[in-house]
């Protein structure tokens, strides 16, 4: 087998050019799935991007009334502990996030950071059903 400089099989090389990663698409049973900790991250910045944009109606960073969170870094570090909470590494490592359920999760916890009020409590049991592991961490280990 011929290895690239970079001592990659060149069998691989086209694999990686077609590859996307982590674009939002279904490709997600390739070498280069994103794993579950830039997952977690990946949801913690788009859910937390989300909650700070008040033009959106969404409550915005602050301690006002209706600001959960002071900083963009409170949110972020509150959205990467729940992540990681409801995807135990034993459940969802390996590349077993389904891409088009993970994407469907992040839609789901985006309207729960910018609801307020009984709509919240809605969509917060909507979004822990959504991102429970029994439904993104579906694909079998790579």
């Amino acid at each position: 087998m011929k290895i690239s400089k970079r001592g990659l099989p060149l069998v691989v090389l086209p694999l990686l050019a077609v590859a996307p990663a982590c674009s939002g698409d279904d490709a997600d049973d390739t070498i280069v799935e994103p794993s579950r900790e830039s997952r977690i991250e990946a949801l913690a910045d788009a859910v937390c991007e989300r909650y700070g944009d008040t033009g959106a109606g969404c409550p915005g960073y602050g301690t006002g009334d209706g600001q959960k969170y002071a900083t963009e870094s409170d949110c972020e570090a509150d959205f990467h502990t729940k992540a990681a909470n409801l995807w135990p590494a034993d459940e969802c490592d390996s590349g077993r996030i389904d891409n088009a359920r993970y994407e469907s999760c992040v839609a789901r916890a985006k309207s729960y950071a910018c609801s307020e009020g009984a709509q919240n409590i809605v969509d917060a049991i909507s979004a822990l059903d959504e991102c429970s592991a029994s439904k993104v961490c579906t694909d079998s280990p790579n």
